[in-house]
C-alpha cells in the first residue's frame, strides 16, 4: 500500500541534531532492549536497521553483538549523518525500506522500530526486507498502533498521521510479503512487536 509522504523526511532532516533528546523518544528507548531480546539466542553476523534514524538501536545492537557487521538505512540524510558520528565503522546508507542497496540473502537480522508508519510503500518495503534477509534470518518489527478513532481528527489538525495498523493487518502484510510470523505482542512504550522469519 502506497501512502502519502506527510513531509516526514524533511521534518526528520530538520530535527536530526536534537532528535535523541525529544521527549517523544522516551517510550521508544524503553522498548529498545525488548526489541533486541526478541532476537532470542541467535548470534547474527550482519544486522540491518531499516529506518535507523540517529543510530540509537544499532549502537545497542553493537554492544550486544560486538562481532556483527552493522548496516543502517534511512531516507533522511541528516539522520544518517548523525548516526555516522556514533557508528563510524557501520555501513550507513540514505535509502528507504522499498529500495535497499544490499545483496539478496545477505542479512542475518533485520530490525525496524517505529519507522514502518512512515514508509511510502509498506508492502514493497516488507518484500525488500524479505529479499535481503538470509533464509535462516529473523526480522523484528516494532511499531505504534493507530490512535483511537475519536482522537484521529484532533491529531490530524497537527499534521498528517503516520500510517499505523492494528495487529491483524500487520500480520497479513507480513504474510503477503513472504514472512512467517513467529509471534506478536505488545512491549514497553505501547508498541506492537512482530517477530518473523522467511516463509
Amino acid at each position: 500500500m502506497t501512502v502519502p509522504d506527510p513531509g516526514s523526511i524533511a521534518n526528520f532532516n530538520r530535527i536530526a541534531d536534537r532528535y535523541d533528546r525529544h521527549p517523544g523518544q522516551l517510550g521508544c528507548r524503553r522498548a529498545d532492549p525488548q526489541v533486541l531480546d526478541a532476537v532470542g539466542d541467535r548470534q547474527p553476523r550482519t544486522i540491518l536497521d531499516v529506518g535507523c534514524g540517529t543510530g540509537r538501536l544499532l549502537t545497542q545492537a553493537a554492544q550486544r553483538w560486538p562481532g556483527a557487521a552493522l548496516v543502517g538505512a534511512d531516507p533522511a540524510a541528516e539522520m544518517v549523518r548523525v548516526a555516522q558520528t556514533k557508528l563510524p565503522t557501520a555501513t550507513l546508507v540514505v535509502a528507504g525500506a522499498e529500495s535497499l542497496p544490499l545483496p539478496t540473502g545477505s542479512i542475518d537480522l533485520v530490525l525496524s522500530t517505529t519507522s514502518f508508519g512512515h514508509w511510502r510503500d509498506q508492502l514493497a518495503g516488507l518484500r525488500e526486507i524479505r529479499r535481503v534477509l538470509h533464509p535462516q534470518g529473523r526480522f523484528v518489527l516494532a511499531e505504534h498502533t493507530p490512535p483511537p478513532d475519536w482522537l484521529r481528527p484532533v491529531l490530524r489538525l497537527l499534521g498528517e498521521l503516520p500510517h499505523h495498523h492494528r495487529e491483524p493487518r500487520v500480520r497479513a502484510m507480513l504474510t503477503e510479503a513472504g514472512l512467517r510470523t513467529v509471534r506478536t505482542g505488545r512491549i514497553r512504550g505501547g508498541l506492537l512487536i512482530a517477530v518473523t522469519e522467511p516463509a
